[in-house]
């Protein structure tokens, strides 16, 4: 009798914890920049998001990794992507929720090692890999299905699909099937959107044409200034002018201004949408009396992303054709992530800074519509998840050993707002191939571009990383590149071609795009990007593999301006018998050029030939070359 009383005791100390597990909404978008959302400061309509900001806590000091992929395995393991290497290392969150008794499900992106279903998710609606056609399922540029069901094969979508409304139709039915199971739900909503291509219903894109017709400049201010109205940024923040491969908006052609202001429309058009599927979401929470006991969390997977598209097809693209490839400009770019520099796939704030809103009625001790200033980081929310769902973290998984979690729980953050700023996470570690390496450590930031040398900032004194610290402060540099190294060399698995020594000059940013077309390029003058550079420059190229110009006749490159987009300021078709030919440096002589302006590259496919492999073309679109001369 009394060891039945005991079990009696136990299992309701079981259920009574069962109950008290919170459901658990995670909605994350793809490529959205920090200030995108109205109550970020943007100007695109978002008022669900603002709803939920105003209901619950926006945090202003949280981050995530360079590029999607790389968050996501956070996301889902609690360590950086290379401590995890490829989940060998790691346990899916989704396993630990499923044995806690929680539905699991994830509609929209996996793009993470198998299939979700390995995971420990119950239900998986979407794709697995990195980006589709919003419009017709299929990869990107191509005419294969991506989205499936479970384990099924890919298979067409209907007439009238899009994405986003589809994966929100699937997690609103995932917490239906939860909530009759008597099961609290793990819900992954992974939107696609606003990933390239800028695919988007008319009538949302339509309402916007006219809003963006002021510029990235202009509109930048205005959402720095609208931040600092709402309290996000203080007086430290300092905005910053546009760097060397952003297009000046005053320089461009009227034409093309409003070519750009459509393009930007596009990318506002499909992020309208994402809000009203959620807003679809949350109301239906609401309905089903879910609301109080459901935490929602809201972020970006990185910053805001560089794009372009080939400048010779901007106006053949419309964003509701099936067909189409929009994109927008790095211009656009630089507003997306205001106040910050640079983008995704960088380590730099603009690369790492995610707007994150959380509302939890029954746990949120904040003032509703409040903004806290706590350092989180994506790893935080593994662990977060695990106490919520009263769950530990094992040490093996079977016979494997698991790495410790990189992040802390944010619940004492949810619950005492005045926490200090590092109590929950100090330290945090980016590493993303060549193009995005950082560490931040305390007051200090290194980051470096493209394998470039470390760039040192003070993020107390200067979040806007304005100031490179790195010349006057050596010691400080030491002590943050040995830490970076420590990091690299004893808790991850990464490839030595993510720590390779850093170089010793600064190729800026497009550097690893135009490598995809020129596999062989190490650099140039100028840099790619580089700002004030002199009226009277050569313009050289520097390989590692033998350059020939054999069958490249009429495959020419061209230099022009920026504004005046239909003359040829300079060009050239190098032929056999070339003084480079068999080299691997190759210099052009310049006219003298115009100062503060901004030239570009445009080159047929196969103007040169690298190691016996033809080059692919230079665009100023997805593979772009851009400088600006001084004043």
């Amino acid at each position: 009798m009394k060891n039945i009383f005991v079990a009696l005791i136990v299992i309701s100390a079981f259920l009574a914890r069962a109950a008290e597990k919170p459901n658990i909404l995670l909605i994350v978008v793809d490529d959205m920049g920090w200030s995108d959302v109205g109550c970020f400061g943007g100007e695109i309509d978002t008022p669900n998001l603002d709803r939920l900001a105003a209901g619950g806590v926006r945090f202003s000091d949280y981050r995530v990794n360079p590029m999607c992929v790389v968050t996501r395995t956070s996301l889902m393991t609690g360590h950086t992507h290379s401590q995890s290497d490829n989940y060998r290392r790691s346990l899916p969150i989704a396993k630990l929720m499923q044995q806690a008794g929680y539905a699991t499900s994830i509609s929209g992106k996996w793009h993470q090692p198998g299939n979700p279903l390995d995971a420990g998710f119950d239900s998986f609606y979407g794709f697995l890999h990195g980006a589709i056609n919003c419009l017709t399922g299929c990869a990107e540029g191509q005419n294969n299905p991506q989205i499936q069901r479970g384990r099924d094969k890919p298979a067409p979508v209907p007439d009238g699909w899009y994405s986003t409304d589809a994966f929100t139709d699937d997690a609103i039915g995932q917490i239906d099937s939860a909530v009759a199971d008597g099961k609290p739900f793990f819900t992954y909503l992974a939107f696609n959107a606003p990933h390239t291509p800028l695919h988007a219903y008319e009538k949302d894109v339509e309402k916007y044409y006219d809003r963006y017709e002021a510029g990235w400049e202009t509109l930048r201010k205005k959402r720095f200034a609208r931040m600092k109205a709402m309290g996000l940024i203080d007086d430290r923040y300092v905005d910053t002018p546009p760097n060397g491969e952003v297009r000046r908006w005053n320089e461009m052609s009227v034409a093309t201004q409003k070519q750009e202001a459509r393009r930007m429309a596009a990318y506002a058009g499909m992020l309208d949408r994402v809000d009203q599927n959620i807003g679809r979401v949350l109301e239906h929470l609401r309905k089903k009396g879910l609301e109080k006991d459901t935490l929602v969390i809201f972020f970006s997977d990185n910053g805001g992303a560089y794009s372009n598209g080939d400048i010779q097809t901007y106006d053949a693209q419309i964003p509701w054709h099936k067909n189409s490839r929009p994109y927008c400009s790095n211009g656009w770019s630089y507003l997306k992530n205001t106040p910050w520099r640079w983008y995704k796939s960088s380590a730099e704030e603009g690369g790492v800074s995610s707007p994150l809103i959380v509302r939890w009625p029954k746990g949120l001790k904040g003032k509703p519509g409040s903004i806290q200033k706590q350092r989180l980081h994506v790893t935080d929310l593994y662990p977060t998840f695990l106490a919520l769902a009263g769950a530990d973290y094992p040490e093996k998984d079977g016979d494997r050993k698991l790495e410790p979690l990189y992040g802390g729980s944010m619940l004492p953050a949810f619950r005492n707002p005045s926490l200090p700023e590092h109590a929950v996470h100090d330290e945090i570690f980016w590493a993303f191939n060549f193009t995005g390496k950082g560490m931040l450590k305390g007051d200090w930031k290194i980051s470096s571009i493209s394998d470039g040398p470390w760039r040192l900032y003070n993020v107390n004194k200067d979040p806007c990383t304005t100031q490179d610290l790195a010349a006057a402060m050596p010691e400080k540099l030491k002590y943050m590149n040995d830490a970076w190294f420590a990091f690299a060399n004893n808790h991850t698995k990464m490839s030595k071609d993510w720590k390779q020594p850093l170089k010793d000059y600064q190729e800026g940013w497009g550097f690893h795009r135009i490598r995809m077309v020129l596999p062989a390029y190490e650099s140039a003058i100028p840099h790619m990007a580089e700002e004030n550079v002199p009226t009277d420059t050569d313009l050289t190229f520097n390989f590692s593999a033998p350059l020939s110009f054999e069958k490249t006749k009429g495959k020419a490159i061209r230099l022009y301006a920026v504004g005046a987009d239909d003359e040829v300021v300079w060009q050239a078709d190098p032929e056999p018998g070339h003084a480079a030919e068999g080299k691997t440096s190759i210099t052009f002589d310049l006219p003298q050029l115009k100062p503060d302006t901004t030239y570009y590259l445009l080159a047929d496919a196969g103007w040169i030939t690298l190691g016996g492999k033809r080059a692919g073309p230079i665009n100023d679109g997805a593979y772009w070359y851009r400088f600006r001369t001084g004043k």
